[in-house]
Order: structure tokens, then sequence, then C-alpha cells
């Protein structure tokens, strides 16, 4: 089943779980990240594989 997270698209590729960005961190804050100060990017992550993928994107095994 896949599962809704939070990642950072710039050079830090942070990760965060729906519950922390509901909990309020909403932005990356990485040192030296490209983007750090903006806000995280929704996705959905594969329970199989552990693949990141948008939304709009299909994703099979």
């Amino acid at each position: 089943m896949n599962k809704i997270v939070y990642i950072c698209v710039g050079t830090c590729k942070a990760e965060i779980s729906e519950e922390q960005y509901k909990g309020g961190l909403t932005k990356c804050g990485g040192e030296g990240c490209t983007l750090k100060g903006h806000d995280f990017a929704k996705r959905l992550k594969c329970g199989e594989c552990g693949m990141i993928f948008k939304e709009e994107e299909n994703h099979t095994h």
C-alpha cells in the first residue's frame, strides 16, 4: 500500500512523514540544501519497494 510522504526536491533529498508535515514541519531546513526554506513536495511512497513518485504517476511492479 502506498503512503503519503513529503520530500525536499533540492540537494538534501529530505523525506518526512505526513504526520510530521501536519505537525508543522513544512519547509526544508537542511544546511547547504539548494531549496532550504522552500516547501516540501507531496509524494507517494510504495510500501513494497520504497519508490517515491508523484500522485499523478502510475507505479506498478
